[in-house]
């Protein structure tokens, strides 16, 4: 199988430039124009009597006709941009198969990272070193390659580093840390880490851009009612959560602070004045009531899965206790759960990690402890 670089990357992330499925041969990629049939073909037509763009748009899909257009294409054509690696509203969540592959998933990651012709120069030093993306002469959709194997996280790091990178385990060290506070400017920062690489091992909570603990249930049902009134489903909800946290960054209700590393958003720590939650959050969380003194509490850590155990949160928490001393607070506290046992819920940090900054445990709140340090003279 050669290495055809004209034929591109398809809108979806798929590697063209690499495509050995039956069939295909004379294939010169989806965004050179191809298509088995004419501009008037079925789907075409059968779109323009309902009086929509595409089956993205149709009430009645998924209807369960076959064609030979996609529905990736139809949508990126629509908007103008070169595939989902440039299109604003990635992850938009629409539930096609061809998004919800973990080889295309990781395939975009790296394109909105690094760029398109980037993605194809790193396709072509793997596949120099015998790095295979499909066996050729198999049928489409099938998971042969070398690219289809393990989850997304894995298939990026295979991409991204080769296969002595990821078969040993070896990621890229947060040797060099960068800690800034979110600020509107960085707004894009912050949705690029949520859309890319928060979630690559798809937790419990994936999807969360982290605002209802800024929000009061009234505030959250509001935005449940607003969800209903665009028709429901994944990708109207993502789109009124996404509108959510652009409008809680640029007026101030979201604070915390962005980890770098590489010029790259690789982690996220929810901080901020406990006066400014609300007692009672969207997530039916009370806060413990505050004091007299000014107090910083810490909500929420999410690192991306390749940096963590690396000191990406201790660099976080260090910036948090450093900014609230030099502003004048008393004291931060933070929320961690109280069990011994990591799991996939620890998004409010381990204990051991306030610990380890000299934070105390005062008291206990259903199943979490306080920790808090205070800042009067230390």
């Amino acid at each position: 199988m050669a290495f055809r670089e004209e034929r591109g990357i398809g809108y979806c992330g798929m590697a063209c430039v690499l495509c050995g499925f039956e069939g295909y041969d004379d294939c010169p990629g989806c965004t050179a124009g191809y298509n088995k049939k004419a501009d008037g073909s079925e789907l075409i037509q059968c779109a323009a009597n309902k009086g929509v763009d595409g089956c993205y748009a149709c009430k009645e899909y998924p209807c369960g006709k076959e064609n030979d257009d996609c529905f990736v294409k139809q949508c990126a054509r629509k908007k103008g941009v070169d595939g989902c690696f440039t299109c604003p509203d990635y992850p938009c969540w629409k539930d096609w198969p061809v998004l919800n592959n973990k080889r295309n998933r990781a395939f975009i990651r790296y394109a909105r990272e690094f760029g398109k012709q980037a993605l194809i120069a790193r396709l072509r030093e793997n596949y120099d070193n015998g790095i295979l993306y499909n066996p050729q002469g198999c049928k489409p959709h099938s998971a042969e390659g070398d690219y289809d194997q393990g989850t997304e996280l894995e298939i990026y790091h295979l991409l991204r580093y080769g296969r002595g990178g990821a078969a040993s385990g070896e990621e890229r060290k947060a040797s060099e840390i960068t800690v800034k506070p979110l600020s509107p400017e960085l707004t894009a920062d912050y949705l690029d880490f949520f859309h890319n690489r928060a979630f690559t091992d798809n937790p419990p909570f994936g999807g969360c851009f982290c605002t209802g603990w800024q929000m009061t249930k009234d505030e959250q049902k509001l935005e449940l009612d607003r969800i209903e009134a665009l028709g429901g489903g994944q990708e109207n909800m993502m789109r009124v959560l996404r509108e959510g946290v652009e409008r809680q960054i640029a007026s101030g209700a979201m604070r915390g602070y962005l980890a770098y590393v590489d010029g790259r958003s690789i982690g996220w720590c929810n901080a901020n004045d406990k006066a400014n939650f609300p007692a009672e959050c969207a997530y039916g969380i009370r806060m413990p009531a505050p004091t007299e003194k000014r107090e910083k509490v810490v909500i929420c850590f999410e690192i991306a899965p390749e940096f963590r155990g690396k000191g990406v949160a201790t660099a976080l928490l260090n910036r948090v206790v450093a900014d609230a001393k030099a502003e004048g607070y008393a004291a931060v506290e933070g929320y961690p759960q109280a069990h011994g046992e990591r799991n996939e819920w620890d998004f409010t940090g381990p204990v051991r990690l306030y610990e380890k900054l000299g934070f105390i445990a005062i008291t206990g709140q259903d199943d979490k402890v306080i920790m808090r340090k205070e800042l009067d003279d230390k």
